[in-house]
């Protein structure tokens, strides 16, 4: 018997039962949903991480740090220098840049020196806000939603999603592109030698974890307070008083490396720490997170794959039942010169249909899924000014590989009622009533 006339001669026998068959298709479109779904997820959230990670340079990174033993998130919040371990000057700045490999540097300070921000008649504490500055040299790169990045020379500010939000413009972040923010010093600042509240435009908004806001070092320096410091005196002797900011008496907290290749990270970071500083790379951030997706994946996967063994176990007992039924047949077949393998290869070809079916029709209906989880997501994106559509897909890789899991679930699973239909004496089938 030929390949394709046990298709046909399976197809037929699955069309005999269609009650017991739908049932047990069924059972594997679950599982094959269940696996489809988890996973597309996963993966998709994967390259979610992965594709902002590219945009915004982060696979690229390695940020310096005045002392070394940071992971790459604890960098990203050393913004706030308090003079321990290497000072990070303009001069560190420029020798870190000279570095093969790295093709643009700044420096980071943190701005917490406010205690508020306004627009119109909305007042927003800053306590949570992470307000830091850097040369807008192509080192930092933000994902913006409204507005452009920070140029050399700019005045202004870019506020992330989260706080344009909660100042009123949700859904119309365009909006507060060209207005003015109104600061507020925190009133521990004291007497500094310029604490007029500043006045700052918004040139954009960037996406960030939370509420954030970026400037220009020159912005910065030109809002910094100037504290007096002095120190020594007694014993007849006058303290030694000096009057500097915070950023040039500590220097900045951190120094952010673009190197050009990613390549080459790990080659830069290692020149960073010979030079006595912490390095993070922000790969290996990615990577870090990519794998507990992977953990996750395994775990949702692990899941489905029970849903998959419960079907198998319906694939043998739909299989077990055609075989009791169809003794008389298996005998006339064996009769008339059907081999054992003959007889085996068509209950294993059976099966196997039963978890086509079951994996075709589950990936259909993850499709679907698919498309109305997006069509959900995608308004919610555009509520809040985000640009991303579709996030969630379905790899062709994901669909190939159910279709291959489910089928050859089905076979396997067809395996011993087939192997009981061969082995049944013919003179005996034949008797059968």
């Amino acid at each position: 018997m030929k390949l394709s006339d046990q298709f046909r001669t399976g197809w037929r026998n699955i069309r005999r039962q269609k009650l017991r068959s739908i049932l047990t298709v069924f059972a594997i479109v679950i599982g094959a949903v269940s696996v489809t779904v988890m996973l597309s997820i996963v993966t998709s959230a994967r390259g979610f991480l992965t594709t902002s990670f590219q945009k915004t340079g982060e696979d690229r990174r390695v940020i310096a740090t005045p002392t070394p033993g940071l992971d790459y998130s604890s960098s990203l919040w050393q913004t706030w220098a308090d003079g321990s371990g290497v000072k990070l000057t303009d001069e560190r700045v420029k020798e870190l840049a000279s570095l093969p490999g790295v093709a643009h540097a700044t420096g980071i300070t943190n701005l917490g020196y406010f205690d508020s921000v306004s627009l119109g008649n909305m007042t927003l504490t800053m306590k949570q806000t992470n307000t830091v500055a850097y040369e807008p040299n192509g080192t930092v790169t933000r994902e913006m939603v409204a507005g452009r990045n920070l140029q050399p020379g700019d005045t202004g500010v870019l506020v992330s999603m989260s706080l344009a939000n909660s100042l009123g413009f949700r859904g119309r972040l365009d909006a507060i592109v060209g207005t003015t923010l109104n600061f507020t010093y925190r009133p521990d600042m004291g007497q500094g030698a310029n604490l007029t509240p500043p006045h700052l435009p918004v040139i954009g908004v960037f996406i960030a974890e939370g509420q954030a806001i970026d400037a220009t070092l020159e912005t910065a320096q030109s809002v910094m307070p100037v504290f007096e410091r002095c120190e020594g005196g007694g014993n007849g002797t006058q303290p030694t008083c000096t009057k500097d900011s915070d950023l040039t008496r500590n220097g900045y907290g951190a120094i952010y490396l673009d190197v050009a290749n990613k390549q080459d990270v790990d080659a830069v970071a290692t020149a960073v720490q010979k030079l006595g500083m912490g390095a993070a790379a922000g790969k290996d951030e990615m990577q870090q997170q990519q794998q507990a997706f992977l953990i996750i994946g395994a775990v949702l996967g692990g899941i489905g794959g029970i849903s998959l063994f419960v079907a198998a176990i319906g694939v043998i007992n739909t299989m077990v039942m055609a075989t009791l039924e169809r003794t008389r047949e298996i005998g006339i077949m064996r009769a008339i010169g059907a081999t054992k393998r003959t007889v085996r290869r068509l209950f294993t070809v059976e099966a196997g249909l039963l978890g086509f079916l079951g994996g075709g029709i589950g990936v259909g209906i993850s499709y679907g899924l698919k498309v109305i989880a997006n069509k959900v997501i995608n308004e919610q994106l555009s509520k809040n000014g985000v640009t991303a559509r579709d996030v969630i897909q379905i790899p062709p890789q994901l669909v190939l590989a159910v279709l291959g899991v489910t089928t050859l679930i089905g076979m396997l699973a067809g395996r011993l009622p087939a192997r009981r239909a061969a082995n049944l004496d013919p003179v005996e089938a034949l008797r059968h009533e």
